[in-house]
């Protein structure tokens, strides 16, 4: 519905519309919400705005039922709610009209300073001489560009591993400021343990922190596949409870905050070529805090200097450009994993547990193997003393031709795989 139309079907004081999927009607508020009101409240205020409730002699509806059925023909919607992202208003979303219900609380970017955020960000994100700020700097002004402008644009999942009391769930806190000030916790959608995820579409900013992680494989693998899915496409299925899914197009952003030990870190997904430019792997150290925040007041008055000096920060990632070395065709700035990091998600793998019970059975003492991944994984499940941790980790079909195909390409030196008389062999080396 264009401008003009909306215009032109608009027989009430301030615009109405109902909608399909929440079967309401809804109402602009003072604060230029849309709000949600039954069709008794709605007549109300139709008789507050000159429509009479009484048919008069020569018609069979009153005025005010006249304009109520108008509304249910003429400005019907297929979806009504927040919408990551957009203004409240009509919104032509992948082919469905959308009542955005209210719109983020974005802040206006002033030139200015901001010392304390600086120094927070400056402590954190050097690491061991290496300056990550450039990487966290692109991946944020993208971010904050693709809800300032509503236009859903590709971006990184950004993964912020350190020390415990750090500040990364400070960090948070700014990121979902700067992106208009709504957040949502995402992980029990994301490792497929709920398909309803409506409450998600009303913020810009999908946090993950302080989570219970899920270390089993099928959750790692539906982790590995969320993060590429929210990485790249733009259309997302908005299912509800008791309503039928929409496909919206959401302005998120994705964050997780971890501690860097093992037990924390194996909440990621293996670390597959696939995912490696869809994921921002930054480490972080603990920040000296520049303001007292032991006591809630002395937090308080913290937080409240960060949030005087945002408008500063924004307009600096609004002004300050990407190195031409970071630029990245498809997510604007490139992806970065700390390789401490990285060795750490290698060590702890799938992948090397299995090479790690491959060494202690079928290369024990030394002797190589060859031979089939039937053969192989019989040599496995059979041992006596490991056999159940190996069936354990092969928990999914085809799950040791998926592992010996990642140790292959992880170890080249010791793995390979040829063709003998139409039969394919591993080799495994000691």
């Amino acid at each position: 519905m264009t401008e003009e139309e909306q215009i032109t079907t608009q027989e009430t004081a301030e615009p109405c519309w109902y909608s399909n999927s929440a079967k309401a009607f809804f109402i602009l508020n003072s604060r230029k919400h849309f709000i949600q009101t039954t069709p008794d409240m709605l007549k109300k205020h139709l008789r507050f705005w000159g429509f009479s409730n009484r048919a008069a002699p020569d018609e069979d509806i009153s005025q005010a039922d006249q304009i109520m059925l108008k509304i249910q023909t003429n400005r019907d919607v297929d979806y009504s709610g927040e919408l990551a992202g957009y203004d409240a208003g009509i919104v032509e979303c992948n082919g469905y009209r959308t009542l955005v219900t209210k719109p983020p609380t974005r802040i206006e970017a002033q030139k200015g300073d901001f010392p304390i955020i600086c120094k927070i960000i400056e402590d954190m994100f050097w690491v061991k001489s290496f300056d990550q700020r450039a990487h966290f700097f692109g991946w944020l002004k993208k971010a904050e560009e693709a809800v300032r402008l509503s236009i859903p644009m590709p971006g990184q999942v950004l993964v912020l591993a350190g020390p415990r009391n750090a500040g990364k769930n400070l960090i948070q806190d700014i990121i979902t400021e700067i992106l208009g000030g709504r957040s949502a916790r995402p992980y029990q959608w994301i490792i497929g343990k709920t398909n309803f995820n409506a409450d998600l579409f009303g913020a810009e900013h999908l946090m993950i922190a302080d989570e219970v992680p899920s270390h089993d494989m099928k959750s790692r693998r539906a982790f590995g596949a969320k993060i590429k899915d929210l990485a790249v496409n733009s259309i997302q299925t908005c299912h509800g409870k008791f309503q039928n899914a929409v496909h919206l197009k959401p302005c998120w952003r994705l964050t997780i905050s971890l501690n860097e030990e093992a037990e924390n870190l194996v909440m990621l997904p293996p670390l597959e070529e696939s995912l490696k430019d869809k994921i921002m792997l930054l480490r972080v150290n603990a920040a000296t805090m520049p303001m007292p925040s032991n006591t809630p007041e002395e937090r308080n008055l913290f937080w409240k200097t960060i949030c005087a000096e945002l408008p500063a920060f924004i307009h600096f990632l609004q002004q300050w450009e990407i190195p031409v070395n970071l630029v990245d065709s498809r997510f604007g700035i490139e992806a970065y994993q700390d390789p401490d990091l990285i060795a750490g998600l290698e060590g702890m793998s799938h992948e090397q547990r299995l090479m790690d019970l491959i060494e202690m059975t079928v290369l024990e003492g030394g002797q190589s193997f060859e031979g089939s991944l039937t053969q192989l994984e019989s040599d496995l499940i059979t041992n006596l003393e490991f056999g159940r941790q190996v069936s354990k980790l092969l928990s999914f079909p085809n799950a040791l031709q998926t592992y010996m195909t990642r140790l292959k390409q992880m170890q080249p030196n010791r793995i390979s795989y040829r063709q003998s008389n139409g039969k394919g062999l591993w080799l495994i080396q000691p």
